[in-house]
Formats: structure tokens, sequence, C-alpha cells
């Protein structure tokens, strides 16, 4: 895994270099290369072809860097008869060959930029991989490209950001620089090379077996590399079932004292000792959070309203390996989240008297997501919005006052009842946020991190199920995860990877930061600020922890 970044055009030399070596990922080797249009910079975390260098890539006027591991490019290799050793050569073999349509050739999680006569970018299926461009300048951070670029509040993204945690591609928080979204190709516009869909096959005999075949395979095929990988341990059914099925022999789990709500330790070593791992507990305290927060706001690159990426980044700094397995996906695909069931049983919800509901709800509003479900439900509206959404549209119309944007959802619903949880899911809450953690805050400290849930067989898979086969709450999951594990892991109660950021938050009397910057600022309605911060976490505990994050944002990048 490594760094890409790109000018296309003169560029000083110097300037490059120092803007490529902002990025704090892939320190085993960093290489430069100018040719006619412009230069490409490459920054390498060797894990696979590790005595090989041959990044950036330049043959036959063509020059490509890339960033990811192609899982399939060995059995590339051999289909097409190739003399070659390397992901980049099989990348550039395929691009000679089929053109745009390689990228549908290769199996892995990948950022790619290829030069031929003008500027291609590539990026896989689930957005496992970031990218980021503006004008004649691609890089796998932000930060290089502000080198380049004035910084201006894009104000679409700021509203994204308060309904889901972060800007959603192809928007980032600063205007004029774009993420590539998911299983899209750019060629001087956006355009789509992959998307998931749904085939529901009625002749299915045995889902269960097929999902653990799948897991298997796709646990098997990112166990490919020259170095020992482990695993993340939360004691949950999810990172335990890989545990299991895959064998590693170290993992790592992080904790709280006197927290135990956040706390899922006392899991993992259950896990831990039935496989026999060398297992690694980590304990973050009060003092850990803030001395690190300004680290983590740099590495996220804009701000990302995940109260994990604080535990992630403290986990991290404490993995002595460079790859390491981690359970995302699972709850999205299987609908493992405690809402989906609430959302699953609106439905099919009938109900008389609709209209004249609604026009109660109206005359009794309150400012809290339940009201807002029902509101929706009364009105014949998309209930489901996204499991993590945050501030809905009314909030953030009060919150932003004029610079208020509307937020699309819309694009991410496909008319596939609970599925569209799924796809909704996949597009937004994994593919913005929890892989953006898994990237940015391991690769911060030079590890791979891998999910084997998210491979694209697998996923095919779950859409072509039947709704009642698939179920809710991960039953399919459950029932393989009983072959190997003990009851009590199986059927805990599920917690999220969160941490007790608002008690650290008030006991260093925090919140009133929000207040402060805002008055520089004038981007927030106060009097609403005031009304959120006074309810606190009762109502209002993820707005909170929204609004701080992105205080401590505007404080870092503009004042």
């Amino acid at each position: 895994m490594c760094a890409i970044f790109g000018v296309i055009g003169k560029v000083d030399k110097k300037k490059f270099e120092n803007a490529l070596n902002l990025m704090a990922r892939g320190d085993d080797e960093i290489k430069i290369l100018e040719f006619k249009e412009g230069i490409f910079g490459f920054k390498r975390l060797a894990i696979e072809n590790v005595s090989i260098s041959n990044q950036p890539f330049c043959k036959d006027g063509v020059v490509i860097v890339f960033n990811g591991e192609i899982y399939n490019y060995k059995d590339l290799i051999k289909k097409y008869g190739l003399n070659i050793k390397t992901e980049v050569e099989v990348i550039f073999y395929l691009w000679k060959k089929f053109g745009i349509d390689f990228v549908k050739l290769l199996d892995g999680m990948f950022a790619i930029a290829i030069f031929d006569k003008k500027l291609y970018l590539f990026r896989d299926e689930f957005g496992k991989k970031p990218l980021f461009f503006s004008d004649n300048i691609f890089s796998s951070e932000i930060k290089p490209i502000l080198e380049f670029k004035e910084k201006k509040l894009n104000f679409i993204a700021v509203s994204e950001y308060l309904a889901y945690n972060s800007s959603i591609a192809p928007n980032t928080i600063y205007e004029g620089i774009y993420k590539l979204p998911a299983g899209c190709f750019y060629d001087g516009s956006i355009k789509r090379w992959h998307d998931f869909c749904r085939i529901e096959n009625n002749g299915l005999k045995n889902a269960e077996e097929e999902v653990e075949k799948l897991l298997i395979k796709s646990i098997e095929k990112r166990k490919h590399g020259e170095v020992e990988i482990g695993s993340l341990l939360s004691g949950g059914v999810d990172s335990s079932l890989i545990v299991a099925l895959s064998g590693v022999k170290k993992t790592f789990s992080i904790g709280y004292e006197g927290y135990e709500n956040y706390d899922e330790r006392k899991w993992a070593r259950i896990v831990a000792k039935k496989f026999n791992t060398i297992h690694t507990e980590v304990e973050m305290k009060k003092e850990d959070f803030f001395d690190n927060f300004d680290y983590v706001l740099d590495r996220m690159g804009e701000p990302i309203a995940d109260s994990s990426f604080f535990a992630a980044n403290f986990l991290a700094k404490h993995i002595p390996l460079k790859v390491v397995f981690s359970g995302e996906g699972s709850d999205e695909l299987f609908l493992g989240y405690r809402k989906y069931k609430e959302f699953w049983e609106f439905l099919d919800a009938k109900l008389p008297n609709k209209a004249w509901l609604k026009k109660y709800l109206e005359r009794h509003y309150e400012d809290i997501k339940e009201w807002e479900i029902f509101r929706r439900f009364f009105s014949n509206e998309d209930v489901f919005r996204g499991i993590n959404e945050t501030f809905f549209q009314r909030q953030i119309n009060k919150i932003l006052r004029k610079n208020a944007r509307i937020v699309d959802y819309k694009r991410f619903l496909k008319g596939w009842r609970s599925f569209d949880f799924t796809y909704f899911d996949l597009k937004v809450w994994l593919g913005e946020v929890l892989l953006s953690k898994l990237d940015r805050m391991f690769m911060a400290q030079n590890i791979e991190a891998r999910s084997p849930f998210l491979d694209r067989n697998l996923v095919n898979f779950v859409f072509s199920l039947p709704e009642e086969i698939r179920g809710i709450e991960k039953k399919i999951i459950k029932n393989i995860a009983l072959k190997y594990l003990p009851k009590e892991i199986v059927y805990r109660r599920k917690k999220g990877f969160a941490i007790p950021f608002f008690e650290w938050l008030k006991k260093e009397n925090e919140l009133r930061l929000i207040i402060d910057i805002n008055r520089k600022t004038k981007i927030f309605n106060e009097e609403y600020l005031k009304e959120i911060l006074k309810t606190g976490h009762k109502r209002y505990k993820q707005h909170i922890w929204t609004l701080y994050l992105f205080s401590r944002f505007l404080k870092k990048e503009f004042l």
C-alpha cells in the first residue's frame, strides 16, 4: 500500500517533492518520475514483491502509478501468458490490450493513475483506496493538493457532513477539490465502471454454505503478500469469525479504563484464548484522546465525524505488523445494526389516516430523529436515508441558514426494499466513513487493513439473495459462526467501535469551543447551537461530536 501523487503540466520539482512528503503513508521508498507532460510521485509500503521497485512505471509513452492490492494479478499473468512479475506491469499490459475496460478484470482494492496522452484515474468498487483530484492534480490525500489550491469551504459538503459525518464523493470539504467516487473512473469527467445490482436468485439452495465458502475464499486471497498478517479483534461475531477462519497468530484490541460500556476487551480475550493467538491489548485514556487530536484530524484530511478514528489511530500505533484483517461490512451486508430492524418494520407498515397524523405531527414538532422518521412515513417519503444520518434536512436548514444546501440522498436509493439499506450504506457509511478510517488511520502508521467481508463476489451474492433468506440481525453470519465460536460471542449484544468522547469533552469543558469558534466564523446559528449543547447527550450526542470535530477543523485550517 502506497501514496500516489501527480501533476500534469509544469511544476517546480522541489515544491512537488515537498507536497509528496506531506503524506504519512508508505515510507519504505520514495520515487519521483519526471516526463514530458508532467511529474508522478510514489511512496511505497512494501508488501508484495518487496525486493522489486518499479513505480512510477513508464513504458511506451504510458506512465502509471498505483496504490493498492490486485489479488488476482498472478492469475492474470498466467491467463495471458505474460513474462512479468508485478501488479503494475499487469495493469500496463491490460491497459494496452483492453483500454478503459481493463479495470473490470481487476480483483482488489486500488487507486490507479495512468497518463496515456491524457490523465485517467480509477478507483475500486468499494472505495477502499482514496483518490483525490483537482484540475491537473491527483493524490492519495488532500494535503498535497492544497499546496497548489486556495482553501475555500464547500457548503454542499458541509451540509453532507452534517447529515452523514463526511462529505460525499465527488465532493470534499474544500471547494474545487474532488474525490473520485467508488467504482468510477475519470478521463476529464467522472464516469462509472462498476455498480452493484440486484438480480434475485430464486433457485438458491443453501445460502449459509455459499456465504461461508465465499468468505473463506475472500480471506485466502487477502492472505497474499510477503509479510505477516494479524487481525483486529473486538470480540464481536465478525472480527472473531475472521480470526477463526484465517488462522492468524496475532490479534489486537482496545479498551478504556473506567468505561465498561465502551470496553470489549473481555470478549476479545475469550476469542484469543480459544484460538491461541498472541493477543495485544491497548488501553486508551482521556489524555491519549486529547494529545493525539490534532494528529488524527490532520491525517483525516477533512473532517469525518466518527469517534472511532481516534481509537483506530491509537490502536494502530501499537501494531508491529504491516497488514491486519478487519471485520467491516458484515453489519451492512446482513443487516446487523438494531436500527435496521426498526426501518424494516416500516417497509410493509399500513396505517389509515396518514394525512391527519401528518398534520398532527406538524403541530407538535420535536427536534428529534424519531419525529422526523414518522413525519416521513406519514408523508409517504423515503423513511430510510442512511444508518448514520445525524442532522436531518430541517436541522441542517436551521443550523446553517443561508449556507444550507439540499443533501441529495435519493441517488443511493434503488427501490430494492431492505437491500436499499445495504446499497446506501455501502456507498455512504462504509464508503465515506468506515473505509476512510481503515485507510487513513492505519496507513498513517504504515499498516494496510484488509476487509474480507467486502469482497466483490460475496457482496454480489448477498445482493442476489431473496429478502426472507437474507433476513435481518445477521442470522446467516451467526449460523455460520456457531460452527467456530462460543454462543456467548455469537449472540452477545452488539457494540459499536466507539469511545467515551462525550464524557471526556465534558470533563475538560471542551464543548465551549463550539460557540467560541462559531463567533469567529459565524457559520452556524448560535441560538440553535446553544439549544443543542444545553440538551446534550440525551438527544444530540452525535450532533455535538459532529459540531465539535468541525470546530476543531475550522480552528486548525481557517483561523
